[in-house]
Order: structure tokens, then C-alpha cells, then sequence
């Protein structure tokens, strides 16, 4: 009869699809013992977001997902951002990064007085589980001239290593404290960076904060609505030589609000 029992056991699991819980038969007539075994969650290669699906990918998202307000809550404060329609892949993929529990627990890698706060990249060990089941993937550029770097603007990181497309990192993004700037910086920079600023640009920048050294360099897919001053309490920080932050500051959680 054990030998039977045994048989069964192979049987039963043998008969189970990858989808299923698997029962399994321990033990002989006098002592049968049913033990469900249920399926270990897996993702495959195909449900990830990669550098080939990744348009597609994120306009169905954006599409099934059409929020665009999120609180940041972060080691200083509660910051609302406010995500354009207009910048849709990157505005897909923040609230992705949102609802995937991404950026709970993300750490603030570099933080620049009158300059910028900058979040995210898998750094820990959560960032890396959740990044594993969403991919690795950067996002196609989506640089408009009317989202420019004003103060409280957001933008996504990039690398300037072999990036002639000025594609996104997926997992990084900054918010900007800003400074003024002068007619004579703006010269300055549109020279450096082959840029050409328009007329509503040169006045705002110098009325108001800015990055306007970095116009035509990031896509810019938001703006802080309220909470604009946790910017500079996060700036203003003991930082080490990279201006990372002595004391680890985080974004605590991140809810999506409409």
C-alpha cells in the first residue's frame, strides 16, 4: 500500500499545471495526510518592461492608470506633485513607481543647495525586489519647450554616457530648488548648451528660481503643487563629497491622490 501512496503522490503532482496548487498524499492507509502546496508567484521575462516594449508598455499603463497628483512623504515633509498629460510615458511610469511600492523607503542620492533634490535608484535591497518585478528599462525622451526647469519642477535623471537620444533612468528623478538667473548666465548657457531660450524663459528666470543651466537636457514631467520648502530642508544638509546626504533622508511613502 505505501508503494501505491507513493505512486499517487507522483501522480497527482505530475497532473498539476504550473497555475495550480499542488496537493500531495504523505503516508500509508492508517495515516493519510493531504498537504496543499500552493504555486510560488513568478515573473517571467515577457511581463517585464524592457528598452524594446517600453513605449507600448507604458502608454497601456497610462491609459489604465490616468492619475496625475501624488504626495511624497518624505524625512522633511510632505511634498504634492502634479504630473502633465503632456509628458505621458513618464507620467505613466511615476505613478507606476508609485503603485508598485518602488519609492517607499527611496533614498535622496544627491541634494544641491539652490540647485535640486534628486530620488530614487536601487540602492536597498526593496528598491531591488520591486525593480525585479516591473525591469529595467529608460524611457524615450519627452523634452517639450514649455516644460522648462522652474522652481518646484520635476524632472527624470538620465545618463550623458552614450545617450545622444537623452533617454530617462526609469527609477530617478529630481526636484528643483532653483536660483535667478541673469541676462548675462542665460547668454552664457545657451552658448554652452547649444540652447536657445525663448523670450518667456529669459523672463521668467529672472524673476523667479530655476534651473535653467539644464533646459533641453531632461524631460520635465511635473511640478510641486504644495510643500515646495521641504525642497530646501532637504537640501540643506551635512553631505559628503558626491552630496549625499550624512543622515540617509528617504521618501517614507508615496500615495497616488487622483
Amino acid at each position: 500500500m505505501k508503494l501505491f501512496f507513493i505512486i499517487l503522490s507522483i501522480v497527482v503532482l505530475w497532473g498539476c499545471s504550473d497555475n495550480k496548487p499542488q496537493v500531495v498524499i504523505h503516508g500509508d492507509k492508517d495515516t493519510i495526510k493531504t498537504v496543499i502546496i500552493e504555486p510560488v508567484d513568478t515573473i517571467e521575462k515577457s511581463d517585464l518592461i524592457t528598452n524594446k516594449n517600453v513605449v507600448e508598455r507604458l502608454t497601456q499603463y497610462g491609459k489604465n492608470n490616468k492619475e496625475t497628483v501624488v504626495d511624497l512623504y518624505t524625512s522633511k515633509g510632505k511634498i504634492r506633485i502634479q504630473l502633465f498629460k503632456d509628458t505621458p510615458l513618464h507620467r505613466a511610469n511615476f505613478i507606476l513607481l508609485v503603485k508598485s511600492g518602488y519609492l517607499n523607503g527611496c533614498l535622496f542620492s544627491r541634494v544641491v543647495v539652490d540647485f535640486m533634490a534628486q530620488c530614487g535608484g536601487s540602492y536597498d535591497e526593496h528598491q531591488r525586489e520591486v525593480q525585479d518585478t516591473i525591469g529595467v528599462y529608460s524611457i524615450p525622451s519627452e523634452i517639450l519647450r514649455h516644460r522648462y526647469h522652474k522652481k518646484g519642477a520635476v524632472g527624470a535623471a538620465r545618463s550623458y554616457n552614450n545617450n545622444p537620444d537623452k533617454r530617462s533612468e526609469c527609477d530617478e528623478f529630481y526636484m528643483v530648488e532653483g536660483f535667478n538667473y541673469s541676462e548675462l548666465s542665460l547668454d552664457h548657457y545657451e552658448e554652452e548648451n547649444h540652447y536657445k531660450y525663448n523670450q518667456s524663459q529669459r523672463n521668467y528666470y529672472k524673476a523667479n528660481k530655476g534651473a535653467a543651466h539644464i533646459d533641453g537636457e531632461h524631460t520635465v514631467f511635473g511640478q510641486i503643487i504644495s510643500g515646495y520648502s521641504v525642497v530646501g530642508k532637504l537640501t540643506r544638509v551635512d553631505k559628503d563629497s558626491r552630496d549625499w546626504p550624512v543622515v540617509d533622508l528617504f521618501i517614507d511613502s508615496a500615495k497616488v491622490i487622483r
